[in-house]
């Protein structure tokens, strides 16, 4: 795919390309939502990739 291109996401939201099939990325998409965000889309399943954000006081070696 490439950049400026429309794709519509496993979960069913449409994204815009930033960084496609000409980048270095080899595994996932740079896309860009509806909303504004800037995400990271598995290639294969265009799936999104967790955001800072979801994982946020998750990591055990933050925990005490």
């Amino acid at each position: 795919m490439k950049k400026d291109e429309v794709i519509k996401l496993s979960d069913g939201q449409k994204a815009t390309i930033v960084k496609g099939d000409e980048s270095d990325y080899k595994n996932c998409y740079i896309v860009q939502l509806e909303d504004g965000q800037i995400r990271v889309v598995d290639r294969k399943t265009l799936t999104l990739a967790k955001s800072a954000g979801d994982t946020k006081g998750k990591h055990s070696y933050y925990h005490k």
